[in-house]
């Protein structure tokens, strides 16, 4: 996609950002971005992998809920503040959203299906993305347990880092070691690196093979504790992960009103996950909090 068609999407994207909580129309944005409705609505789609009224209803519905959460604001406040012109069609769709009413979301008080602004990849990004845009979740998620197999990696921001090397095999050493847990391995496939500081292993990370699973069994099974994280999505070859981290971190994040914090990282793959086939998708989980819980920036 050429750097002009880019540009146009964002300067789209800017106007749709600083007008959430006025009406938009795809016709303006079509006149903004010099494209016939047609035109624009097709590389809208291209560029994002999404319509620009889904765009739209998306992040006004995630400001919501991040209002929701950091107030008592009324509902109807809420709503008018993003964009919607009732409570009723603001409930509506918030429920469709997020399968729970406004008031169910606040009371249960966690972050849980919000989308940021979309971001441009990079056009020298190693990494395989079906669009030139990409869009962070956050989410929160429970408590929950790994069985599998660990070992000490160095990570990318190590003095000798190994991990390309080390973590196939810490994989490969699951599998060799309980071949009776191939099938679930196969369905439920997780990585998680603990990256909390540890002082016999100072520049070095535990990373776990595994699956999650609800066993009780002791050996050889990690508790993750609940927590927030910031989702990544990773398209291709589970090579394209490390530029797909480096983009968030160095690009995504310091715009953003997050900060990585000290935890358990994830590597969520889908079933019967191939690491070689460019068509395969994962998602890193990182561990997040927000910088200022006094406001929701859209950056």
């Amino acid at each position: 996609m050429q750097n002009t068609t880019l540009t146009r999407i964002e300067n789209v994207l800017n106007y749709i950002h600083a007008h959430l909580d006025e009406p938009i129309q795809v016709t303006d944005l079509a006149e903004k971005s010099c494209w016939s409705r047609w035109q624009f609505q097709r590389v809208f789609g291209i560029a994002t992998g999404l319509t620009a009224a889904q765009y739209i209803r998306e992040l006004r519905l995630s400001k919501a809920a991040e209002l929701l959460l950091k107030g008592q604001n009324k509902h109807l406040e809420i709503a008018i503040a993003c964009g919607f012109d009732s409570e009723i069609s603001f409930s509506r769709a918030f429920k469709q959203m997020f399968q729970c009413t406004p008031k169910q979301y606040r009371q249960r008080g966690k972050r849980v299906g919000l989308r940021t602004p979309l971001k441009h990849c990079m056009p020298k990004r190693k990494w395989v993305s079906p669009t030139a845009f990409t869009q962070i979740r956050i989410e929160n998620r429970p408590a929950f347990k790994v069985m599998g197999h660990c070992d000490w990696i160095s990570g990318p921001f190590s003095k000798e880092p190994n991990f390309l090397e080390q973590v196939p095999k810490v994989w490969q050493s699951f599998v060799e070691n309980y071949p009776t847990h191939f099938n679930e391995l196969t369905q439920n496939p997780i990585g998680v690196i603990d990256t909390r500081e540890n002082q016999k292993h100072p520049d070095e990370l535990l990373y776990w093979a595994g699956y999650t699973t609800n066993s009780q069994q002791a050996e050889s099974t990690l508790e993750v504790p609940e927590q927030e994280y910031a989702v990544i999505p990773v398209h291709g070859e589970v090579r394209a992960l490390e530029s797909a981290v480096e983009w968030f971190f160095f690009h995504w994040l310091p715009e953003s009103s997050y900060c990585n914090t000290p935890g358990f990282e994830l590597e969520v793959y889908t079933p019967n996950y191939d690491p070689h086939n460019k068509n395969s998708y994962m998602e890193y989980w990182l561990p997040i909090e927000p910088r200022n819980t006094s406001s929701f920036h859209l950056i």
